[in-house]
């Protein structure tokens, strides 16, 4: 198998869960309010390279350890979207992301976007 890529709210999620930490702690070390830490880990949106470098302080870890594995993109999506997508995937037992894929898929084949 090959190996698992990594977002950066996920090594955040690892290195958290390593040191038994929670978002309110993570926030309380790294100046980062909580609501922002949220939207970071739920992929909501990208921290830029200072927050990045706060949160990488706080972890006791090298910024670079939190790069993701591959470029990734933000997308905006209101929250209660977001939370239907997880509602739906852990329904359907289907990672998020590749609920995701197939929904943009079939938008894409439908439109005619696909040949």
């Amino acid at each position: 198998m090959g190996m698992e890529i990594l977002s950066t709210s996920d090594k955040i999620l690892n290195v958290m869960k390593d040191m038994d930490m929670g978002i309110p702690g993570l926030a309380a070390l790294s100046g980062v309010r909580e609501n922002t830490l949220l939207d970071i880990l739920a992929g909501i949106r990208e921290a830029d390279i200072s927050t990045l470098c706060q949160i990488a302080d706080a972890l006791g870890v090298c910024v670079r350890e939190l790069c993701p594995d591959q470029e990734r993109y933000a997308v905006p999506v209101e929250k209660n979207t977001l939370a239907k997508l997880i509602v739906v995937s852990e329904i359907n037992g289907v990672e998020l992301d590749t609920l995701v894929a197939s929904i943009l898929e079939k938008g894409i084949e439908e439109n005619g976007f696909y040949d």
